[in-house]
């Protein structure tokens, strides 16, 4: 046994023990009334910290659990508050509060006996991770004292740690010891490693409704597999295996099979650390339902409910079904502020393989909403996580906003956790308690990245999204967003600052703004685009899924053709003496040599969305709409002259086995007010994302000069994606894209349709949280034969907002 020199929180003392001391503390201090009243409501003139023995732990970190400060009005219950705080930070054995009064003012003395420090961390009976791998794991942090719950979290991490190497029965204790330095004590911990399990096989016994494959397919755990060092497929799991079986019993029970049961799960060695698992199946008879009915109400009448239900007399029992209705009928009495409603179904045979179910239903009382307390937020302001409930005190209680709640704080990042209960209040009220465990909300990445598109790009990016502009050196915790992006490669340099205040003057109405410059030459061989400018826009919430956003655009566009862009012109003109075009001599297109130069574009756009997605990453179900119109012309300050229209719509499903199929089209017209239409205003197909067998931006009309695309005035597209799960973070898809792209305003006419036909892998990495797309797609039908250059490759990260 090597002791490492791991400094740690500190040593242990019982649940009882703090128990036993509190109590002893609060009838002390109950022993003399007469003496509580005399201080109750005094200004308290300091508070003070005083060490019964050494001095463990340091002032300023036992200031943080208490409240009470110098200048409030003194109060017992908040003093009883700080001895609470005190004990369960786990830093104290003992603590006595003194009060000593002075005049028309009391000095509070807290006297602490802190806990004895734990110098050194070891380990024994460990022979398959080294000492160094398992101080790392426990993730005791350098310095202070050591709880209870952080003894216990460590062991806790430990047993994780070996149980996610195959290693199901370890066991895990610890005990303490004087350190050798004389001051404080070791904490050593005593692993029992118990023999290692790797899954090689999952068998099923007794199953005849259903086949093994179909049953494995209900169980996280997994036998071993070749990918199984990117999966940890083949790891034994005690606890997900229980999960696990009730699982497989739950799927047979949501099919009717009510009775399906299972004496528990068996391992059989097969040598090497190896073993099969194998589940005994009890299927039993499958069931109908007879009839549903439900007991005594008073809130709500059968036939407001009967509506609702998706289990219904005639259908085949579903375990499932039924919780769904469970829920359903909860969910009806909280909406109300019945807070406390159960339901208990009542399931009875009614004859051979038939049930009857009875909701039995306890209404309890009605309640409106008391207190909103807020806790665990030592960053994010109270008013941040206030506005984002949408119960305020006053209100009838209403338990489907609970949920509606949680969700919202969930969504904006901030937190690792988000709890929102209810408590007893006083009268006819029910408090809302809302605790949070904070997560780091700013990031600084740096690194490089390659696309099919823009080659190589080195990539720094500055972002805080619960950022606040007027808390200086902090800078967080109002809930703004703020961003710095700088990004260089071969083809492209950009840089933004941006920053979104998400409730401007305290409403519901986000304002937010934007710098940017980017250089671009990925777009095209012949030409360079230069964009430069500042947006600013409003965007007003709908409802819980809709919202529009007005947006001004302010930017410097710089188009600079290429050289070989003349050389071809004067090919060109050598050739054809009519040139330029006229009436008896008509052009399809300009040159890209009439494109070069500046531009100021001032654009105002409007763009309602409409967004029910699950999920802005790996949609699984949901749709979202987007219209948007674009108007930039001379009247706003500028010199280009354009109005745009664009339908935007993407839905998707989950079917079986987890796979997903989602359609995603868009359309699109622009169409200029006073000239033509400039290139960087122009609609483009090609490309990741597009029409995936088509290279970047190479579908629509051509310039006949250089051969280049130049874009159109009216696209149409829609693509069609099924993606299955291979292992854990990889799905394999199968698409199908097609499109066209017009050159005139207006014309959504598909008589030139390009289609393409491909496969793809999706790649979830600890690296990213966005999944990296690789496709590989082949065109079926090309209008331009040109377009059609053969299969492609397109590598992209598959994140779209």
């Amino acid at each position: 046994m090597d002791i490492q020199p791991l400094l740690t929180n500190r040593g242990l003392a019982s649940l009882a023990r703090r128990i036993f001391l509190a109590a002893l503390f609060f009838l002390g201090f109950a022993a003399s009334p007469a003496e509580a009243q005399d201080i109750e409501g005094k200004k308290v003139s300091e508070v003070a910290i005083s060490y019964n023995g050494a001095a463990g732990i340091d002032e300023a970190r036992l200031r943080n659990f208490i409240s009470t400060r110098a200048g409030e009005t003194y109060r017992s219950e908040k003093i009883d508050g700080d001895i609470k705080s005190l004990y369960e930070s786990g830093l104290v054995n003992d603590v006595r509060v003194l009060a000593e009064p002075a005049g028309e003012s009391v000095k509070v003395i807290f006297e602490v006996a802190t806990r004895g420090q734990i110098v050194a961390v070891g380990f024994t009976g460990n022979t398959v991770f080294s000492d160094t791998k398992l101080a790392k794991e426990t993730k005791l942090k350098v310095g202070g004292a050591l709880s209870d719950d952080a003894i216990l979290s460590a062991r806790r991490n430990l047993e994780a740690y070996y149980r996610g190497y195959g290693y199901p029965d370890v066991s895990i204790s610890h005990r303490t010891q004087a350190s050798e330095s004389g001051t404080g004590e070791d904490l050593i911990f005593i692993i029992d490693e118990g023999g290692k399990n790797e899954i090689r096989d999952i068998r099923f016994e007794g199953n005849t409704v259903y086949d093994s494959r179909t049953l494995r397919k209900q169980m996280k755990v997994k036998e071993k597999g070749f990918f199984s060092w990117i999966s940890k497929s083949g790891r034994f799991e005690v606890d997900q295996l229980d999960t696990d079986l009730e699982a497989v019993l739950d799927y047979y029970r949501s099919h009717g099979y009510l009775r399906a049961s299972s004496p528990g799960v068996r391992r059989d060695p097969v040598g090497d650390g190896r073993v099969d698992l194998v589940i005994p199946i009890n299927e039993g008879a499958k069931y109908t339902v007879a009839g549903v009915g439900f007991g005594r109400m008073t809130v709500f009448k059968p036939e407001e409910l009967y509506p609702a239900l998706s289990l219904n007399g005639g259908d085949g029992y579903s375990s499932k079904k039924m919780r769904d209705d469970i829920k359903m009928i909860r969910s009806y009495y909280g909406s109300r502020g019945y807070a406390d409603a159960t339901v208990t179904p009542d399931i009875r045979d009614a004859g051979p393989n038939q049930v009857n179910i009875v909701y039995r239903i306890t209404e309890g009382s009605r309640y409106r909403v008391g207190r909103v307390n807020i806790g665990g937020n030592t960053k994010t302001q109270d008013k941040v996580i206030r506005r984002e409930m949408p119960l305020k005190p006053g209100d009838w209680f209403n338990s489907v906003e609970l949920d509606t709640a949680k969700a919202r704080l969930e969504n904006l990042q901030y937190f690792n956790s988000v709890q929102v209960d209810s408590s007893d209040g006083r009268g006819g009220y029910r408090d809302i308690d809302v605790l949070v465990d904070e997560r780091r909300t700013g990031s600084i990445s740096a690194g490089i990245g390659f696309s099919s598109i823009d080659s190589i790009v080195g990539f720094i990016n500055l972002e805080q999204t619960n950022f606040d502009i007027m808390n200086p050196w902090a800078f967080t915790g109002a809930g703004q967003r703020f961003g710095m992006n700088l990004r260089l490669g071969s083809e492209r340099t950009d840089f933004s600052v941006s920053l979104v205040e998400p409730w401007f003057m305290d409403k519901q109405l986000a304002l937010g703004g934007e710098l940017f410059y980017k250089d671009s030459q990925y777009y095209s061989d012949f030409y360079e685009q230069t964009n430069a400018g500042a947006a600013m826009f409003v965007r007003k919430p709908l409802g819980e899924k809709s919202y529009v956003k007005l947006e001004y655009r302010l930017e410097n566009v710089e188009i600079e053709t290429e050289s070989s862009v003349q050389t071809l012109t004067n090919a060109y003109l050598t050739n054809n003496p009519t040139f330029p075009v006229s009436p008896a001599n008509p052009y399809p297109r300009p040159s890209l040599l009439d494109e070069n130069g500046d531009f100021v574009r001032s654009a105002l756009g409007l763009n309602y969305v409409y967004d029910s997605r699950d999920a802005v990453i790996e949609t699984r179900s949901g749709e979202k709409l987007d219209i948007g119109l674009q108007f930039a012309g001379s009247v706003l300050g500028g010199d280009v002259d354009i109005f745009a229209l664009s339908l935007q719509g993407q839905k998707y499903w989950n079917l079986a086995w987890d796979s997903i199929l989602s359609l995603n089209g868009e359309l699109a017209f622009v169409d200029s007010t006073s000239d033509e239409v400039p290139i960087f205003d122009r609609l483009f197909l090609g490309g990741g994302r597009t029409l995936r067998g088509f290279e970047f931006r190479d579908v629509g009309p051509r310039d006949v000069v250089t051969g280049e695309v130049v874009g159109g005035q009216s696209l149409g597209f829609l693509s069609a994606e099924y993606t299955i799960p291979v292992i854990d973070n990889v799905r394999a898809a199968v698409f199908y894209d097609l499109g066209f792209v017009n050159d005139g305003a207006w014309d959504p006419s598909p008589s030139d349709l390009y289609h393409d036909f491909g496969v793809g892998v999706r790649l979830k990495l600890p690296i990213s949280p966005v999944p990296i797309a690789l496709d590989y797609a082949v065109p079926i039908d090309s209008p331009d034969p040109v377009a059609d250059k053969g299969g492609q490759f397109n590598f992209y990260l598959n994140y779209q907002y």
